[in-house]
């Protein structure tokens, strides 16, 4: 491994960074140290450019590991540690659209049906009724979570919050003892790396291959939306920054579509006057478009 990775992790918990964003900072500088031909610190910029072209990455992925090695290579021509940044030249990716990529009802069932408690259960749940990312929820402890709120201890960007606690998953975890919520063999605390490193393994193995525990979230944040909770109160419950990150997590169901249009004013009457009435055919009385008033 690099020699310049741990300096750089301790740079970043000097400058008050989010454990989150160091750990994610750590895995990605070492996967990368790993996948060059000549290291990290050797690589150039056609190394680099063939590695973060991966036709298997997504294009939020490369965007996301693009920051990172970006971020690495400054800190590091900054402090004298390497005389030039191979990444200075290139073009960044694109972001990507943030497309909603929820569970279905069916899923969520399953695969609290064939899970066990701990920790996949429990983790399920924490995802699912509380909106936790998987990170969080291999962090949280009972003592954070009272039958009114869940608190969310140095989430993403090192943010706290706090969030009312849905009734299901009160009554799933309330008799848990304190401590930390998702435990591992023997009832051990589980890291949260555990969960995000097997949870792929966890999933196929149930017969849910496409599942992962970030689709819980956008479970959460979908199901309330489509129980018509307004979208500014989504993006408090999901702790987001911008709206437009909430956007990213709510899928508009054709149900809801139809129920939308279904609420425009209807045209009633041989002058065509408009009516609060909702109508029957898609928000319009068909019968009276484009009829010609009474003399």
């Amino acid at each position: 491994m690099s020699e310049l990775i741990p300096q750089h992790l301790r740079h970043l918990r000097a400058r008050g960074h989010a454990r989150s964003t160091i750990e994610s900072r750590c895995r990605l500088l070492r996967h990368a140290d790993r996948a060059l031909p000549y290291g990290l610190d050797e690589a150039d910029r056609d190394e680099l450019e063939e590695y973060l072209g991966d036709p298997s990455w997504s294009d939020w992925t490369r965007f996301t590991y693009d920051g990172h090695l970006r971020g690495y290579y400054r800190w590091a021509v900054e402090v004298d540690l390497l005389e030039l940044d191979p990444m200075r030249t290139m073009p960044k990716p694109r972001k990507g659209d943030s497309v909603p990529d929820p569970v279905t009802d069916a899923e969520l069932v399953l695969a609290l049906e064939r899970s066990p408690r701990q920790p996949w259960g429990m983790a399920i749940m924490l995802c699912a009724y509380a909106g936790l990312r998987a990170s969080e929820a291999g962090r949280i402890r009972r003592e954070d979570i009272t039958e009114t709120h869940v608190r969310v201890r140095g989430g993403k960007g090192g943010r706290d919050g706090l969030i009312d606690t849905a009734p299901e998953l009160w009554a799933y975890l309330r008799d848990a003892p304190p401590g930390p919520l998702v435990l591992g063999a023997r009832g051990r605390p589980m890291y949260p790396r555990y969960l995000i490193n097997y949870q792929a393994q966890h999933f196929r193995r149930i017969g849910l291959p496409a599942v992962h525990l970030h689709r819980f979230r956008h479970w959460f944040a979908t199901a309330l939306l489509r129980n018509e909770v307004d979208l500014r109160c989504i993006q408090e419950l999901m702790r987001h920054k911008s709206i437009v990150s909430t956007q990213g997590y709510t899928l508009v169901v054709g149900e809801q579509r139809r129920a939308a249009v279904r609420t425009l004013p209807r045209i009633t009457g041989t002058a065509g006057r408009v009516s609060s009435t909702p109508g029957r055919h898609g928000g319009v009385d068909v019968r009276t478009v484009g009829a010609v008033p009474a003399a």
